[in-house]
C-alpha cells in the first residue's frame, strides 16, 4: 500500500495498518506508549496460562544490559575519599558499597550485617545514607520506592504529593489508575499526571548511568511452531504480542463521576482502547493465517531441514489465504519463526521474492 493509498483511510483503519506491519519491539513501544497516555489500557503477557500484569515494557524479558564501561564501586569509592569522615566511617561506607547489587541497590538487610560486623542497626543506617549522598542518586536504595525518593530529594523537586504517590500509590500509577488516584487524593487528575511524568523520568536502576548503552538482544520469535500427531502448527508466542484489557474500575468509574468532563474523557478513552484491543487481536489472526500457510508450502522444509527450502512468493501467500500482497507483505515484515532448525525471519521462507534470506544462527536459549 503506497501513501496515496494510507491517505485514503479512516485513522482507524490506518491504525490497523500499521500496527500489523509493525514488528514485537515497535508493537510494545506502541502499546506501552498508548498505555501511558490512556489509563483505562492495562497490558498483560500471557505465559504458560497465567498472565504478566501491569508490565510497561518487556525489555526485562527480551534483552539484558551489558556491564557498565566504568566500574560502579569504584566511582562510589573516588566520591568517598572526598567525603569528611572517620577511618571507620569510610571503611564502613565502603564495606556497604561492597553489597551493592548490579542495579545499585543495596542487597542485603541492615539487621544481619550490623550482626555480622558487631555493630548496631543505626550504624550501618548512617553509612548507608552515606553511600546514598553519592552520585548517580539513588545508589544505596533498599527498594524501588527509596531510590525514586533519593532522586527526588537530591535534585530538589521532592513535593508532597510526589512521595504520597511513590509511597503509596506506585502500583496504581504503574497499572495508569490515574483516575482512580486522583479520586482517592481528591486532587485533579492533570496534578496527577503531571507528577506520574515526573516519576517516569527518574532512573530504576541507577548503576547503569553508567552504561556504555550497548545491549545484547534475545529475539523472542514472534511465532513458533509445533507438532501435534504429526500435523505441524504454529501459534503466536505470547511473550511477542501484548494483549490490552479495561482497567476493572473502568465502568465504576464512570458511573461514580457526576463530572461530564470526566465522563467524556473517560468514554474517549474506551473507545480508543476497545479499537486498538481489536487491532491486536487481527494482527494475532493475520500472522497466524500467513504462518500456517507457509508451513503447509514449505512443509518439506520443516520435516527435513534447511536444504528442502522451496522457492515461494508472497503473492503465492496472498493466494492461498485470499488476502492482498500489500497484507501479506506488512504480516511478513520484521517478523520472526522458531522451529526445530532454529529462528528465521519470516521472509526466509521467501527466497524466490525477497533477496538475502537470512537466518539466526543459533536455537533459541
Amino acid at each position: 500500500m503506497d501513501t496515496k493509498q494510507k491517505m485514503g483511510l479512516s485513522p482507524g483503519l490506518r491504525q490497523s495498518v500499521e500496527v500489523l506491519q509493525m514488528d514485537s519491539q515497535e508493537l510494545d513501544q506502541y502499546v506501552h506508549r498508548l498505555s501511558e497516555e490512556n489509563p483505562l489500557i492495562e497490558v498483560q503477557y500471557s505465559w504458560g496460562g497465567s498472565s504478566v500484569k501491569g508490565c510497561k515494557s518487556t525489555q526485562h524479558l527480551l534483552q539484558y544490559a551489558a556491564g557498565p564501561r566504568h566500574n560502579l564501586q569504584d566511582q562510589l569509592l573516588s566520591q568517598l575519599t572526598l567525603l569528611p569522615l572517620t577511618k571507620s566511617e569510610r571503611l564502613l561506607a565502603a564495606y556497604l558499597i561492597g553489597c551493592l547489587d548490579d542495579n545499585g541497590y543495596f542487597a542485603e538487610q541492615v539487621e544481619v550485617v550490623a550482626a555480622g560486623l558487631g555493630v548496631g542497626c543505626q550504624v550501618i543506617e548512617a553509612g548507608l545514607r552515606r553511600v546514598q549522598s553519592l552520585e548517580p542518586y539513588g545508589v544505596g536504595a533498599r527498594n524501588l520506592q527509596e531510590c525514586l525518593l533519593l532522586q527526588l530529594e537530591h535534585s530538589g523537586r521532592l513535593t508532597p504529593l510526589l512521595r504520597l504517590l511513590i509511597e503509596h500509590h506506585l502500583e496504581q500509577l504503574g497499572g495508569n489508575q490515574l483516575v482512580r488516584v486522583a479520586k482517592e487524593l481528591n486532587t485533579s487528575l492533570k496534578r496527577v499526571q503531571e507528577a506520574y511524568s515526573t516519576i517516569k523520568s527518574l532512573n530504576p536502576r541507577p548503576a547503569y548511568v553508567l552504561d556504555n548503552g550497548e545491549t545484547t538482544v534475545y529475539i523472542v520469535p514472534d511465532v513458533y511452531v509445533m507438532q501435534k500427531n504429526g500435523a505441524y502448527e504454529a501459534a503466536v508466542h505470547p511473550l511477542s504480542s501484548p494483549q490490552i484489557t479495561l482497567a476493572e474500575s473502568y465502568q465504576r468509574l464512570l458511573s461514580l463521576s457526576g463530572d461530564e468532563e470526566t465522563r467524556r474523557y473517560l468514554q474517549e478513552k474506551n473507545e480508543q482502547a476497545s479499537w486498538i484491543m481489536r487491532c491486536l487481536e487481527e494482527r494475532k489472526k493475520t500472522l497466524c493465517r500467513v504462518a500456517g500457510a507457509i508451513l503447509k508450502l514449505q512443509r518439506p522444509f520443516f520435516e527435513r531441514g534447511q536444504d528442502y527450502l522451496a522457492p515461494l512468493t508472497l503473492g503465492r501467500i496472498a493466494e492461498e489465504l485470499e488476502l492482498h500482497e500489500s497484507t501479506v507483505s506488512r504480516a511478513v515484515r520484521g517478523k520472526y519463526m522458531q522451529c526445530v532448525w532454529g529462528t528465521f525471519e519470516l521472509k526466509y521462507f521467501f527466497p524466490s521474492a525477497i533477496a538475502g534470506k537470512t537466518a539466526i544462527g543459533h536455537r533459541m536459549p
